[in-house]
């Protein structure tokens, strides 16, 4: 495993998942659970939130939680709620460039992996916030 990319170390079905109904039926309930308690979502990276954006992607820190029925092919999305991770689309790409594109990564934890990296960018923003 330590050879591949991340994106290469689970199933590569879970770009079907992705496009299920179970997944946005799971994505809308995350937002609205956020919400609901009262906090409002927004990108770990840059801190926009979801009523400036309009969207944020999640990002999986695990998809432990996400299992296909055998028998009818259908999606069970349970995956817990601090395995999701709210990012801008903008931070989101950025984040699976640098975890699927450097070797550095490779055979790592995903969720370690994505919090090293998104500590990182936040870390930049900072270092780029002072410059100007």
């Amino acid at each position: 495993m330590g050879r591949f990319g991340l994106h290469r170390t689970g199933s590569t079905s879970y770009r079907e998942y992705l496009r299920s109904q179970a997944w946005g039926y799971r994505r809308v309930r995350w937002f609205e659970q956020c919400r609901q308690a009262g906090v409002e979502p927004a990108c770990q990276v840059c801190q926009v939130r979801l009523d400036e954006a309009g969207t944020l992607d999640l990002h999986h820190l695990s998809y432990e939680g996400v299992h296909q029925d055998p028998q009818t092919g259908a999606w069970q999305a349970r995956e817990k709620d601090d395995e999701l991770m709210p990012l801008c689309r903008e931070h989101h790409q950025r984040l699976h460039e640098i975890m699927d594109g450097r070797k550095e990564f490779f055979g790592w934890n995903r969720a370690r992996a994505s919090v090293v990296i998104v500590a990182r960018m936040i870390r930049q923003r900072r270092g780029q916030a002072r410059v100007r």
